[in-house]
C-alpha cells in the first residue's frame, strides 16, 4: 500500500442555514490540502510525503449545496477566508462564503419577488428567488488551469432529494395454490449521481450524469444545470422553500436507464448473512422507451440527512467493504453534522391536542424514523474505525456551539452575524480535527513513505498508541483559526424582521385567497381575506414569541 492515497469520501448533513458550517470545514480542508501539496512540489522532505484523494462527496439539504458548491471550489481558484478582512477583501470571490454568509439571508427570503407575476400560485411559505440566484453564481466560476493533484481521476457527488412522485418497482411474488402476485411499491429517498472526470464518459455506467471540470465551470452547460437544480431541489424544505422539478430519460442512449442500473445490496439465495450487489429494474409499466420522467422534489433530508451509505459505498466499490481497523484502513467516509444531537429526549411528553399538532408529531416521526442509522453511526463514533469519522461543532464551554441552531436551523437566516460565526467555527474545528483526530497508527503502510523529520514533526500520542495525521497541517495552515464571539441579534434588527414577517404573511394570504377562492362569489373572498386576515396578527404574534424565546435561550439575543 505504500504508493497507494489515502481515499477519502465526505458527506454534508441537511443543515438548513447551518450549511454556513459546513462550508467553513470545507473552505478550511481544501486551503491545508493546497499548502501540503504545494510544499511536497516544492520538494520539502520535511513534510509528510504520502497522498490522500477526495474522491466522494454526498450531500443533502444544505449539504447538498455546499456539495455543489465545493465541487465549484476544487475545480476553481477561489481565496481561502482565513479571517473577517479576508472576507471583506475578497468579497464575492469565494463562493462558499459568498453563499452561505453573505448572499442568503431571511429579508431576501421575506420578500415577494416569487410571486411578482399576479398569476403565479403560491408555492413556499418563503421567497425561493435568491436560491435560484445563488445556484446560478456560486458554479459560475473560472477553471483552474491544472486540476488538484488530490482530487480522485473520478470524482463522485450525490445529492439526495425526496421524489414526491416516486420510482416505480414491481416485484412478482410466489402467491400460493400455484398462483404469481405482483407486489407494488414506490421509491422516495432518491438521489443524483454526478461523476466528474476529464476522461470522458465511461458507457458502462449509465446510472449517473458525467461532465469534465470544465464542463463543471460553464454555468450553461446542461448538466452543470442539472446539478444546480439537484442541489436546490435537496435544500427545498417542505413548505418552506420551494419544490424543484427534476427529470431524467428512461432509457439512457448508452444504457437501461438512471434507476435501473442502480445497485442494491441484496441477500443472496444460499445464504441468510451474505448480500451481493444487485441491479433491481424499475417497472415503467406502459412508457415508451423514450419516456421522460420528470418529479417534484423537496427536501433530501427528509428522507436521508445523513447519506454517509451511498458515500461508502461508492468509496468501497461494488458489493465491498472498506478496512475498519487503525492499522489497516486505506479508505474513511467524513461526515460533517452541524446539528448531530437534533432529537434529544424530552422527558416532559405532551400528547398532541388536535389535529393540526398531529399531523406536525406524525411529519416529525416520520422524519426522524428515516434519519434513524444505529449502525452507520456506531462505527462512526468508535475509536477503534478508522474508516468514518465526525466533524461536529463545538465551541469550548458553550452549550450551545453553534449561533444558526436556533429555531429548527432557520435561525442562521436572520442574522450575517450567526453565520459568519458558524463559518469560522467550521474552520475552526476542521483544524483541530484534521491535527488530532482524523488519524492512523504510526505503523500504517501509508506512512511509509516519511522521512524522519516528518516523524519528529508530525507523530504523536493518541488514544491507539503513537499516531500520525492523514491531512497534515503546514505551513500557515497551523496558525491558530479565528474564533469569534458570540454574537447577538439587535431588537431594531428583529422590529424589521416583524415587519417583514407582516408584509410577507398579508401578500401570501392574498395571493391564496385568490388561488383557491378563484371562482366564489366577490363576497366569499371578501369573507375569506377577513378571517385569514385576522390570522395574519396572531401569526406574526406567534412568530414573534417563538423567535425572541428561542434567541434569548440561546443567547443570541438580550432580553
Amino acid at each position: 500500500m505504500k504508493n497507494e492515497p489515502f481515499e477519502i469520501g465526505l458527506v454534508g448533513a441537511g443543515a438548513i442555514s447551518a450549511g454556513a458550517y459546513t462550508a467553513g470545514v470545507i473552505d478550511f480542508m481544501v486551503y491545508a490540502l493546497d499548502l501540503w501539496y504545494q510544499a511536497k512540489k516544492e520538494g520539502d522532505a520535511s513534510v509528510p510525503q504520502h497522498d490522500v484523494r477526495l474522491s466522494v462527496f454526498s450531500g443533502a439539504s444544505a449539504g447538498a449545496i455546499t456539495a455543489a458548491l465545493a465541487a465549484g471550489y476544487l475545480a476553481s481558484d477561489q481565496p481561502p477566508i482565513t479571517s473577517e478582512s479576508d472576507a471583506n477583501y475578497n468579497r464575492g470571490r469565494n463562493k462558499l462564503y459568498d453563499s452561505w454568509v453573505d448572499r442568503i439571508d431571511m429579508s431576501s427570503l421575506l420578500q415577494g419577488t416569487d410571486l411578482a407575476d399576479q398569476d403565479a400560485n403560491v408555492v413556499s411559505a418563503l421567497d425561493s428567488t435568491i436560491l435560484t440566484e445563488i445556484a446560478q453564481t456560486g458554479l459560475d466560476v473560472q477553471p483552474r488551469a491544472e486540476k488538484r493533484p488530490y482530487v480522485a481521476e473520478n470524482f463522485e457527488l450525490v445529492l439526495t432529494v425526496t421524489n414526491l412522485r416516486g420510482v416505480p418497482y414491481g416485484f412478482t411474488v410466489d402467491g400460493g395454490w400455484g398462483g404469481i402476485d405482483k407486489y407494488d411499491m414506490s421509491l422516495h429517498a432518491d438521489y443524483v449521481h454526478f461523476q466528474i472526470n476529464d476522461t470522458g464518459h465511461d458507457p458502462e455506467i449509465s446510472d449517473r450524469y458525467t461532465l469534465s471540470w470544465n464542463d463543471l465551470c460553464d454555468s450553461v452547460h446542461p448538466v452543470t444545470e442539472k446539478i444546480k437544480t439537484a442541489a436546490l431541489a435537496s435544500g427545498a424544505f417542505p413548505i418552506g422553500l420551494a419544490p424543484r422539478t427534476l427529470e431524467h430519460a428512461v432509457n439512457l442512449p448508452h444504457g437501461n436507464g438512471m434507476y435501473s442500473s442502480r445497485k442494491w445490496p441484496v441477500p443472496t439465495p444460499d445464504s441468510d448473512k451474505c448480500t451481493q450487489m444487485k441491479e433491481i429494474k424499475a417497472d415503467w409499466g406502459s412508457a415508451s422507451r423514450n419516456y421522460t420522467y420528470s418529479f417534484q422534489c423537496v427536501d433530501g433530508g427528509v428522507m436521508n440527512n445523513e447519506p454517509l451509505e451511498l458515500a461508502r459505498q461508492l468509496l468501497a466499490g461494488s458489493g465491498n467493504y472498506n478496512p475498519r481497523t487503525c492499522d489497516h484502513a486505506n479508505r474513511a467516509v467524513l461526515m460533517i453534522d452541524p446539528f448531530p444531537s437534533e432529537s434529544l429526549f424530552d422527558p416532559d411528553y405532551k400528547e398532541a391536542p388536535d389535529l393540526l399538532n398531529m399531523a406536525k408529531t406524525l411529519f416529525g416521526a416520520l422524519k426522524n424514523q428515516a434519519r434513524f442509522k444505529p449502525d452507520e453511526l456506531t462505527l462512526a463514533s468508535s475509536n477503534q474505525v478508522c474508516s468514518r469519522f465526525m466533524i461536529a461543532p463545538k465551541r469550548d464551554g458553550e452549550l450551545y456551539p453553534i449561533a444558526c441552531g436556533s429555531l429548527g436551523g432557520f435561525g442562521g437566516f436572520l442574522s450575517r452575524k450567526f453565520r459568519k460565526h458558524d463559518y469560522f467555527l467550521g474552520r475552526r474545528n476542521a483544524q483541530r480535527f484534521f491535527r488530532e483526530h482524523f488519524v492512523l497508527r504510526a505503523d500504517h503502510p501509508l506512512f511509509a513513505s516519511w522521512s524522519e523529520d516528518a516523524v519528529n514533526e508530525y507523530e504523536f500520542d493518541g488514544q491507539n498508541g503513537r499516531v500520525r495525521p492523514i491531512i497534515p497541517l503546514v505551513g500557515e495552515a497551523m496558525d491558530d483559526c479565528a474564533l469569534l464571539e458570540w454574537p447577538k441579534y439587535e431588537k431594531p434588527a428583529f422590529d424589521i424582521f416583524l415587519k417583514q414577517v407582516d408584509s410577507r404573511a398579508g401578500l401570501v394570504i392574498d395571493r391564496m385567497v385568490g388561488q383557491y377562492f378563484r371562482n366564489n362569489f366577490w363576497l366569499i373572498r371578501f369573507i375569506a381575506r377577513k378571517v385569514l386576515g385576522r390570522k395574519k396578527k396572531d401569526l406574526v404574534e406567534y412568530v414573534e414569541k417563538v423567535v425572541s424565546g428561542d434567541l434569548k435561550k440561546m443567547l443570541l439575543m438580550r432580553d
